[in-house]
């Protein structure tokens, strides 16, 4: 990974170059991608729930709601 180096009153603090600090990293990653996957599972779970006028409020037809709801936890 490419660092930048800052220099501040004296002290060297490198940094990742495209401005991300993780402090957390592999572990931090994967907490990350396992609240993803819940947040999609909670959303498709609420999207099965709504009635009709619902999705056409949202400018969802029944079948485009049926093929989300279809998918896995872990596809996008």
């Amino acid at each position: 990974m490419a660092t930048k180096s800052y220099i501040n009153g004296g002290n060297i603090h490198l940094a990742p170059a495209n401005g991300h600090v993780s402090g957390n990293g592999i572990i931090g990653s994967i907490a990350s991608t396992i609240m993803q996957w819940q947040e999609r599972e909670t959303m498709r779970h609420q999207l099965a729930g709504l009635d009709k006028v619902y999705l056409t409020d949202m400018g969802l037809s029944a079948s485009e709601a049926k093929s989300e709801t279809a998918k896995s936890f872990w596809q996008s």
